[in-house]
């Protein structure tokens, strides 16, 4: 099978350590490998190297390189951000051309995500994987712990063999729904894993976006090596569809099925969600770099300076410095943290720091 890792985005939430030069996916959250490294080291043993494809933006290419053991043509860059039905296709013909098999199984994970039971992990690819060669579409519910906001939802049908259909798709519900949701079971977190045989995402592509399956038609001669034609690759891509895989395939699609997982899973989506899967010291205070804190309690206080950082009495607070920058915010309002990152990019005197 071939693995697809999707990295193209930019992780604004992680500002001030995260900026469009090193995002979210080549940051050393956990210890010392970045998230993308993290990410492919989790399929050994089930993927070859060579069959691992990384699609991600444009600048990123030599940095994502620079930090994994793969041929460099397995890191395709998009000429420009086209959410995430436009990689997924991509991905579907570069694994059919390079296996030489329209049939090949292809399984799509972000790259900037935690698993923390990787044996478990594995053992739900291989199942899902073989689900799909019988022509599934087949993706992983995370069973929910707490009635989250920040996560879509997947509804599941009928079971058969440990697999239910998919009854709809739900978008980042409102508290109240994330509630019901909980409380009448057969709902799970849709963490973006998939799997599915090229020839049927291309043909429900096809069917539901015409004109991205067209493009992609243009693009199968080159499909082995999608930049091996720059020129053809960027004026083709900047035509394409933006829609994501979610909205533009998955709730359509024929026959789509969901395996529900509990293997320590977190998207890791701001500051607030380190705690959660990070160390932690007996206050709760998740703490990185040369730190003095004291009386400090269930914060995040994170040094990547060569200054001292000290804190006192500091309760539920975000407390991030970099060399060039200093974050201060509390842990509960970190999904606004984007807020900052947009208003730094309207002032012309702080290049670089976005």
């Amino acid at each position: 099978m071939h693995v697809m890792i999707m990295a193209g985005g930019s992780g604004t939430r992680f500002w001030p350590l995260s900026r469009r030069a090193t995002p979210k996916q080549l940051l050393r959250l956990f210890g010392d490998r970045t998230m993308i490294a993290e990410t492919v080291a989790r399929f050994d043993g089930l993927a070859e190297p060579e069959h691992t494809l990384i699609i991600t933006s444009d600048h990123l290419v030599d940095a994502i390189h620079r930090e994994l053991s793969l041929p460099k043509a397995n890191i395709i860059g998009e000429p420009s951000a086209r959410n995430t039905a436009a990689p997924v296709g991509l991905a579907a013909i570069v694994a059919a051309a390079r296996s030489a098999n329209p049939e090949e199984i292809v399984c799509v994970f972000p790259a900037d995500h935690y698993i923390r039971d990787t044996q478990g992990f594995q053992d739900a690819v291989r199942a899902a994987a073989e689900r799909a060669r019988r022509g599934a579409i087949v993706t992983l519910g995370v069973r929910p712990t707490q009635p989250e906001t920040g996560y879509g939802y997947i509804e599941a049908g009928d079971e058969s063999d440990g697999f239910f259909s998919v009854r709809s798709f739900r978008e980042k519900p409102d508290a109240a729904s994330a509630r019901a949701y909980l409380n009448a079971g057969g709902f799970f977190w849709n963490a973006g894993m998939f799997f599915f045989r090229a020839d049927v995402m291309l043909a429900e592509i096809r069917r539901q976006l015409p004109l991205l399956g067209t493009a992609l038609d243009t693009l199968n001669h080159i499909a082995d090596d999608p930049t091996s034609d720059a020129i053809l690759f960027t004026q083709t891509w900047a035509t394409l569809e933006s829609i994501s895989i979610d909205y533009g395939v998955m709730e359509g699609a024929g026959q789509v099925e969901v395996l529900p997982v509990d293997f320590g899973w977190s998207d890791v989506g701001h500051w607030d969600a380190l705690p959660g899967v990070a160390e932690t010291d007996e206050a709760g205070n998740h703490i990185s770099g040369d730190v003095t804190a004291i009386d400090c309690g269930t914060s995040v206080i994170y040094n990547q300076s060569d200054r001292v950082l000290a804190t006192l009495g500091v309760e539920g607070m975000v407390v991030v410095q970099t060399q060039d920058a200093t974050l201060v915010a509390p842990r509960a309002r970190s999904q606004e943290i984007r807020r900052i990152v947009d208003a730094l990019s309207k002032r012309s005197d702080k290049d670089g720091l976005t």
